[in-house]
């Protein structure tokens, strides 16, 4: 997969048309993954691409509502290409990129050659979120473009989202999130383990998603499936009572005990 910067994207004004789908993709559930399904749809007539951020755009405009990231930019990356899209443009997002209308994004991408745009029913861009999803239709559309609403997955008769998921982590309904997502919930670690008596301690990512304090089954960088390893969450960190290897990711399965 071929990662590219905005700007670089903006500036190719390529003749052959890509097919896009824009958005946070924290996560890169269920949700995201039909919608990626939808770009690819149009290969090979056009290159498929993500179009996202760098760093999730609420956690720098809503800091003190924002509770962490389901997913660290690594880890989304990781889930995009295995979904098989072409390429992922990122955009460093800013104050300036923040001011931007909806009319004027959307313009820029029909001089980059967009000629496909798939979103979701909720999706909203722009500057105050001033373009929903059926006015970027029409804004398309008078680009040029073709863009369609796609519908979303559902679980538990309501739609997946990354806020949804976001909650069921936070909550410890573990396997909530692992059913939207496709997958269990792995979290990327901020620090190296280190031995505390006989112990194992690891700080999680910078704005990482932690359960609540508790004990959990979880498994090591790679694992599918529970193997019969604990954690504890205790204090914003992750003790662990055997050695994790040196692993820089932790899969949480389900809670094991709570603390109330």
């Amino acid at each position: 997969m071929n990662i590219l910067n905005w700007q670089d994207f903006i500036a190719s004004r390529s003749t052959f048309p890509w097919s896009v789908s824009i958005g946070a993709f924290d996560g890169v559930h269920r949700g995201h993954q039909k919608l990626i399904g939808e770009v690819r749809s149009r290969e090979p007539e056009a290159r498929s691409a993500v179009i996202t951020f760098r760093e999730n755009p609420k956690r720098i405009l809503h800091p003190h509502t924002y509770w962490g990231s389901i997913s660290s930019l690594e880890q989304r990356l990781e889930v995009i290409q295995a979904c098989g899209v072409q390429s992922c443009v990122l955009i460093d997002f800013s104050e300036n990129f923040g001011t931007l209308s909806g009319a004027l994004f959307l313009a820029s991408l029909e001089a980059a050659g967009v000629g496909f745009i798939f979103v979701g029913p909720n999706f909203r861009c722009g500057y105050r979120m001033d373009t929903s999803a059926q006015k970027l239709i029409e804004l398309a559309a008078s680009l040029g473009m073709k863009a369609s609403i796609v519908e979303p997955v559902l679980y538990a008769g309501h739609p997946i989202s990354s806020s949804r998921i976001r909650n069921a982590v936070l909550e410890g309904r573990l396997a909530e999130a692992s059913a939207m997502l496709g997958r269990p919930y792995t979290l990327e670690l901020g620090t190296t383990w280190k031995v505390s008596g006989s112990f194992w301690k690891a700080e999680p990512g910078e704005g990482s998603l932690l359960p609540p304090e508790g004990r959990y089954a979880v498994g090591l960088e790679g694992t599918e499936e529970s193997t019969g390893l604990r954690a504890s969450v205790i204090g914003g960190a992750i003790v662990m009572d055997s050695d994790p290897h040196d692993s820089g990711k932790l899969t949480f399965f389900e809670s094991v005990s709570r603390e109330e």
